[in-house]
């Protein structure tokens, strides 16, 4: 069933429990009820996004279904069957795809997150760029409590502008055990293909992280999503529709979970 729903973030909650200073309270974050720095990230990103549209209008896709999940959870290999259940057509906006640069690949190597602003100004350039109108999968993302705060001011945004967008958070919940021994089946997986590309001299190789081969790697991989990502989640549960998918069986399970789950967020 989904979760218990409110119309305010922690921040909120804060500003109406009066636990912050009187002059504080006329601040835009305050107003908006999130923290500060959620707020500075997300206007710095605005202000960037107006400069580059200049006079065109942008439209907000009509729905954005946010995907998460632990590593290993499944997200990837089940994004079509999501797609299609949810009539979503058009490719999913892969976070970790978006943020591919030589800057970024030594902390993903080692399963540290990247820095809000960059994963914001990336993920959501990408959203509003005007090929996801019709609706959109975006796959893990938000993973910090600022980067749920600024989905909230995204919200915001649209509705300010006179548009609507439904947003529904997606969580793939999977125990620390299954994550590690996924992230480690891949890793062998992509190890065998990568060496018949280089016997065969056909194919292209695929990447290697030391958490596809290293099992704590593998494991404070999952700790980090496990500390960084549970208060992001809380935020958007209080926001937005949220329904979590128990995707610790084999496929077949979980997509049938998937069908019988998103039957309610239709």
């Amino acid at each position: 069933m989904p979760l218990p729903l409110a119309a305010r973030t922690n921040a909120a909650e804060r500003v109406m429990n009066k636990s912050i200073s009187r002059t504080d309270r006329g601040n835009p974050w305050v107003l908006a009820g999130v923290s500060k720095e959620a707020y500075e990230i997300f206007e710095s990103f605005w202000g960037d996004f107006q400069k580059r549209r200049g006079e065109k209008r942008f439209i907000a896709p009509k729905r954005v279904v946010w995907l998460n999940g632990a590593p290993g959870s499944g997200k990837g290999t089940n994004t079509p069957h999501v797609a299609n259940e949810l009539a979503i057509s058009g490719r999913a906006i892969v976070t970790s795809d978006l943020l591919d640069g030589e800057r970024f690949k030594a902390m993903k190597e080692e399963g540290k997150l990247i820095d809000d602003g960059d994963v914001i100004n990336a993920v959501f350039s990408e959203l509003l760029n005007g090929s996801h109108v019709a609706g959109a999968i975006v796959d893990g993302f938000p993973r910090t409590a600022q980067q749920a705060e600024c989905v909230k001011l995204l919200h915001d945004k649209i509705l300010a502008q006179n548009q609507r967008s439904e947003f529904t958070l997606l969580l793939f919940d999977v125990s620390e055990q299954v994550s590690v021994e996924r992230q480690l089946g891949r890793g062998k997986e992509a190890a065998r293909h990568n060496d018949e590309v280089r016997k065969s001299g056909k194919g292209k190789l695929l990447p290697l992280r030391k958490t596809d081969s290293d099992r704590r790697a593998a494991s404070q991989r999952y700790q980090t999503y496990v500390e960084q990502t549970k208060q992001a989640e809380r935020i958007m549960e209080k926001s937005f529709p949220c329904y979590r998918i128990d995707a610790g069986g084999p496929l077949p399970t979980v997509k049938a979970n998937i069908t019988k789950t998103l039957g309610r967020a239709k």
